[in-house]
């Protein structure tokens, strides 16, 4: 049997790189949000919001949950890790270590508003750098064109359409596509969310016999994934503002956050990930076909992504009165004033 690299050997990164990308966007985002909540947000933003520091930071304990699954079920299932203790301490050391580091250890270092949306929109354009490769590497021009093509399409309906419609809005950012409202960012934003959640999915179904029976049930999984992404991201995003704001007839329900953005997530990833694991489970279709029904498929998803949110909120709001229905209305009025 060929001897395994060492974990430090340029072969053992390029394997990581080449199979776990997304994972490691996980882990880094959520331990990077974990330090910029607590190290980087002057404290006028929690005072302003009435709510303490440290429940923002809480929120770490959202995707850490997904992490330490990934984590047990790495070691459980690889040869190299699994015949001894040693590989599960050192996930364990990786997963308690570095946030407890970051909590006893960190320094105020409180940054402005234009050096925080700096940080947002750079950061997102080196993960997309990294992400292109590492889906031509190993899923070729259809993967990209998958997740960067299609998704993209997807995901610029989406935000566009939630600051056109008036639920939020998204000033105060560098780089825009032409006339769109939204920052080229964001919509790039989706592109990553999506591949991660689904990689990861994909990854856990080789692990867990569950996942692999239907698509409803991977896609169930991306979508709750997705969810506990953005319970750690959107509550430091809203703050104040930083990187986009609410509508003001919106009640905060989450620290800060409007309930009517995770039904949102909840809308537009369900459908899309349902569609996108039924798309890639034809065996008989070509890698080109599959895209291209996607592609034709997007309508659908919106549609359905629009019908579980505003479902999901007139059974929060106790009817269709609420104020994110009166958004709706004065949106429809704008469309048809007469």
């Amino acid at each position: 049997m060929q001897k395994a690299n060492p974990w430090y050997s340029l072969d053992s990164f390029v394997e990581e790189f080449k199979q776990y990308l997304p994972f490691w966007f996980l882990y880094l985002e959520a331990f990077g949000l974990l330090h910029l909540g607590l190290a980087n947000f002057p404290d006028s933003e929690f005072e302003a919001l009435g709510i303490p520091r440290y429940q923002f930071a809480l929120t770490v304990l959202f995707p850490l949950a997904w992490i330490a699954v990934f984590l047990w079920l790495r070691w459980k299932h690889s040869r190299r890790l699994a015949d001894g203790w040693q590989g599960l301490s050192v996930y364990t050391i990786m997963l308690l270590a570095l946030p407890i580091l970051i909590a006893l250890f960190h320094r105020p270092h409180p940054l402005d508003h234009d050096q925080l949306t700096a940080l947002f929109e750079y950061s997102q354009f080196f993960w997309v750098a990294l992400f292109l490769a590492q889906i031509g590497w190993t899923r070729g021009i259809h993967g990209l064109v998958l997740f960067f093509g299609v998704t993209f399409v997807y995901g610029l309906v989406l935000e566009n359409s939630g600051i056109i419609m008036h639920f939020f809005f998204e000033p105060s950012f560098r780089y825009y596509l032409g006339p769109l409202p939204a920052p080229l960012c964001t919509m790039l934003g989706w592109c990553v969310v999506f591949y991660v959640t689904v990689a990861i999915v994909q990854q856990l179904a080789q692990w867990v016999p569950w996942l692999q029976k239907g698509a409803g049930r991977r896609a169930l999984a991306a979508t709750a994934l997705a969810l506990c992404m953005d319970a750690q991201l959107d509550p430091l995003a809203s703050m104040s503002g930083v990187f986009w704001r609410w509508n003001e007839l919106l009640p905060p329900a989450f620290l800060g956050v409007p309930f009517i953005n995770f039904a949102a997530w909840f809308g537009a990833f369900l459908p899309y990930t349902w569609l996108m694991f039924r798309v890639m489970d034809r065996q008989e279709w070509s890698e080109r076909e599959k895209n291209w029904e996607l592609f034709v498929r997007i309508g659908l998803a919106t549609v359905l992504a629009g019908f579980l949110c505003f479902a999901v909120m007139a059974i929060w709001e106790g009817g269709v009165d609420g104020p994110s229905f009166q958004i709706l209305e004065a949106f429809t009025q704008r469309l048809m004033p007469y």
